[in-house]
C-alpha cells in the first residue's frame, strides 16, 4: 500500500522571497544610482586635474579608491562615470523600446504578410553582424561620443525588443478579448495599441 504525502502548495506563506542575489543586485544598483545622483552635488576632486605627484596611490582616508597612473582620484571618477553610464544605458535601451515594441507589434497583427517578413528580415540583418561591430562601424563613421554609444546600443536593442514584443502579441491575438475586439470592428491598429500593448 503506498504512502500519501502533502501536496505542496505554490501558493506558500512567503508569496514574496527574495534570493540573496537579487537582494545584492538591488543594492548595488541603488547605491550605482545613488552614486551618479552624489555627483550632481559633490565629487571629492576635481576629474580632469592632474596630479602626476600623486600617481598610483592606495586607497586611503584621503583617496578611497586610490588614484590612478594621472593622480586622478578613481572615486570621483567612478561616481561621474555612473552619471554618463547610466544615461547612455536609460537611452539606449529607450530607443529599443520605443522603435522595437511598435515593430514587433505591426508584425503581429499583419504576421504572415510582407510587413511581418520585411520587420523579421530587417532583425536578422541586424543580429547577422556583432553588437561591438556595428558599435565599431558608427564610431568610425560618426567619430566617438556618447551621443554615437547610444546610437550604436540602441540600434542593436531595436531587433531584441520586436522580437520580445511580437512572440508577446502573437500569443495575445488568439485570445478571446481580443477575437471580441475583432468581432466588435476594431482594426488591427487599435487592438494593438488597447489591448495588446
Amino acid at each position: 500500500m503506498g504512502t500519501l504525502t502533502d501536496s505542496v502548495n505554490p501558493d506558500s506563506d512567503q508569496p514574496w522571497r527574495f534570493s540573496l542575489s537579487l537582494i545584492a543586485g538591488l543594492v548595488l544598483v541603488v547605491a550605482f544610482i545613488g552614486a551618479a545622483m552624489l555627483s550632481f552635488v559633490w565629487t571629492p576632486y576635481d576629474v580632469t586635474r592632474l596630479a602626476i605627484p600623486d600617481k598610483l596611490q592606495s586607497p586611503s582616508m584621503t583617496h578611497w579608491f586610490g588614484t590612478d597612473h594621472f593622480g586622478r582620484d578613481i572615486f570621483s571618477m567612478i561616481i561621474v562615470g555612473a552619471r554618463t553610464s547610466i544615461a547612455v544605458a536609460v537611452l539606449a535601451v529607450g530607443i529599443g523600446i520605443g522603435v522595437g515594441v511598435p515593430l514587433g507589434l505591426a508584425a503581429a497583427a499583419k504576421r504572415d504578410s510582407w510587413l511581418d517578413e520585411l520587420i523579421m528580415r530587417g532583425n536578422d540583418l541586424v543580429f547577422a553582424f556583432p553588437a561591438l561591430l556595428i558599435a565599431i562601424m558608427i564610431t568610425a563613421v560618426y567619430g566617438p561620443g556618447a551621443v554615437n554609444a547610444i546610437i550604436a546600443i540602441g540600434i542593436f536593442n531595436i531587433p531584441v525588443f520586436a522580437r520580445l514584443s511580437r512572440g508577446s502579441a502573437l500569443s495575445l491575438w488568439t485570445r478571446d478579448f481580443v477575437l471580441a475586439a475583432r468581432v466588435a470592428g476594431k482594426n488591427a491598429t487599435r487592438i494593438s495599441v488597447e489591448h495588446i500593448l
